[in-house]
């Protein structure tokens, strides 16, 4: 009896020093990542300024914006991360949990400005074109939705270190489908509607993690499960998209 209640208090207590951990580190990495990307937005801003001209800037068109919006959402995928989300985060108070929502989040926006602002440079560095991207992209995406069609997709392995950066914000959300997405994305639209739809996309992960108990509760698992589901067949139509859209390109298939 007495080992069992000493097992008790040796787990509370571990439970509250893991508490403590992630309130201290994910603090910092709160405004850490907040710096980040206030110094990526006035950098790269300009950056892309330069080499675009103004109508990067001036150019919206809320169709594209809504488009660019739903495309993200649907391969970052937060509905298919709640389980693991609470699973690390379901014996925290109502405050910590938000803490480590706020520091994804904003993580998710860092790693979206990143690859939608350097999409263009990656590729001249790589001298990759955009359709040789868009049709291994393609083939990327296609292997994501039929990974999230059987299970887990490989890319997203657990690592009980990090919390909020790994592995909530990358690779469960943003992983190899979300950054080629993005390079695509960042060679056929505007740049102001990229950044607005990803940050439209955000603010769903966002929503969507803050009411993750209230999902869980009312969906269960089972739909969960087939909210994911739903989501792979969408990503797999986009990437037949994107490999017609590069063989369209090659002459091989036609209009």
């Amino acid at each position: 009896m007495s080992t069992e209640k000493g097992h008790e208090s040796a787990m509370s207590s571990f439970e509250r020093h893991l508490s403590d951990w992630i309130t201290r580190r994910h603090s910092k990495v709160f405004r850490l990542a907040l710096m980040l990307v206030l110094a990526l937005l006035v950098f790269l801003a300009s950056f892309r300024f330069t080499v675009g001209g103004l109508k990067e800037w001036v150019q919206i068109e809320p169709a594209a914006i809504l488009n660019i919006a739903i495309q993200l959402f649907t391969i970052m995928n937060p509905i298919s991360t709640l389980p693991t989300f609470l699973i690390y985060t379901g014996n925290l108070k109502e405050d910590e949990r938000r803490k480590i929502i706020t520091t994804t989040t904003m993580i998710v926006v860092a790693l979206l400005l990143t690859f939608t602002l350097f999409g263009p440079l990656i590729l001249s560095a790589l001298n990759v074109s955009v359709t040789n991207f868009r049709f291994g992209g393609g083939i990327l995406l296609m292997v994501l939705a039929v990974d999230m069609l059987g299970g887990m997709s490989r890319t997203k392995t657990i690592d009980l270190k990090q919390v909020a950066v790994v592995p909530l914000a990358t690779p469960l959300l943003v992983g190899p489908g979300t950054m080629t997405t993005l390079i695509v994305l960042s060679n056929s639209y505007a740049i102001i509607n990229i950044l607005i739809g990803g940050l439209v996309a955000a603010l769903g992960v966002y929503l969507t993690l803050r009411a993750a108990p209230f999902l869980i509760k009312v969906a269960g698992s089972n739909g969960i499960q087939a909210a994911s589901r739903i989501m792979a067949v969408i990503i797999a139509a986009i990437a037949s998209q994107m490999l017609y859209a590069a063989l369209l390109d090659w002459g091989i298939a036609k209009a």
